[in-house]
């Protein structure tokens, strides 16, 4: 099963609607229920309770998950964290250094999607000649990494030395294709070594882990950056951050989830995105 594309829309319309919101404004009056001291500010704690509930019953509804989309979903959250720091960042601020000789934010990312497109033609390589009895230890191949990362290398160069907007859209449908792709992973599959650059031959089950790792080292390093450039996140978007893990916990729970009731997903989609149209109507008349 795909991730749900309702669930996302309702909480990007949230996340456009509140982001540019300054601590000042979301003290404007919002009631909710018996809830009327809080202003619009409690709309970020309705909404991640919604979304917590969710996944409690998304996790009670689907059949246990497998040992590689366990890892997946942890995966998917670290990468859910990545695009919540870098929510607002501007074309200009993103090349922004924070000291001589340091890297810029759209530099940093370019490092990730670069090393995230080698794991993924590690998994594949390895996969691919294990299912086929053909494995060996030998690295892959240039012509063979061309062909596994689904990228030539003239397009690969041109992404990652072009804007940080190219390399956010490449990277949404990349992380899309991981999901789904890796989800099959069989639990003795997970065992199989692989080849990278190390001498050591890893298990498939530590590459995928080494997509979490690598993202929580180079998203602190983002955090650093964007403080030293002074884009320090604002009230708004550190609550986003929160329902931004909120959703992805939910996401987490669909991963290569063959059927399941939508009902539940579409009625929290709804319910956000009704909450979304009252505050924006309710800003439009101050």
């Amino acid at each position: 099963m795909a991730l749900n594309s309702d669930l996302k829309r309702s909480v990007q319309g949230f996340t456009d609607l509140m982001l540019p919101l300054s601590d000042k404004e979301l003290e404007h009056p919002w009631i909710w229920k018996d809830h009327d001291e809080e202003g619009i500010r409690f709309a970020f704690f309705v909404t991640l309770q919604e979304l917590r509930d969710l996944a409690v019953m998304l996790a009670g509804a689907r059949s246990k998950l497998t040992p590689a989309q366990h890892i997946l979903s942890q995966y998917h959250v670290a990468y859910m964290d990545l695009q919540a720091a870098l929510l607002g960042l501007s074309s200009p601020d993103s090349e922004r250094a924070p000291a001589e000789g340091e890297w810029p934010v759209r530099r940093v990312y370019a490092h990730i999607l670069s090393t995230e497109l080698n794991f993924t033609i590690t998994v594949r390589y390895a996969l691919e000649k294990h299912r086929a009895g053909t494995w060996t230890p030998e690295p892959v191949s240039d012509a063979e990494a061309d062909r596994l990362a689904g990228i030539s290398e003239g397009d690969y160069q041109n992404l990652i030395k072009g804007p940080l907007d190219a390399m956010l859209a490449y990277h949404r449908q990349l992380h899309s294709q991981i999901l789904e792709e890796f989800s099959t992973i069989k639990d003795q599959e997970l065992e199989f070594p692989s080849t990278f650059w190390e001498e050591t031959r890893f298990p498939i089950r530590h590459r995928l882990h080494r997509y979490e790792a690598h993202f929580a080292q180079h998203t602190i390093q983002m955090d650093k950056t964007l403080a030293a450039i002074g884009q320090a996140p604002h009230e708004s978007k550190q609550l986003l951050r929160k329902i931004y893990a909120a959703l992805a916990e939910a996401e987490g729970l669909m991963i290569g989830a063959e059927k399941m009731d939508e009902t539940v997903i579409l009625a929290t989609a709804s319910s956000i995105s009704e909450r979304t149209k009252e505050i924006e109507d309710l800003l439009r008349k101050t």
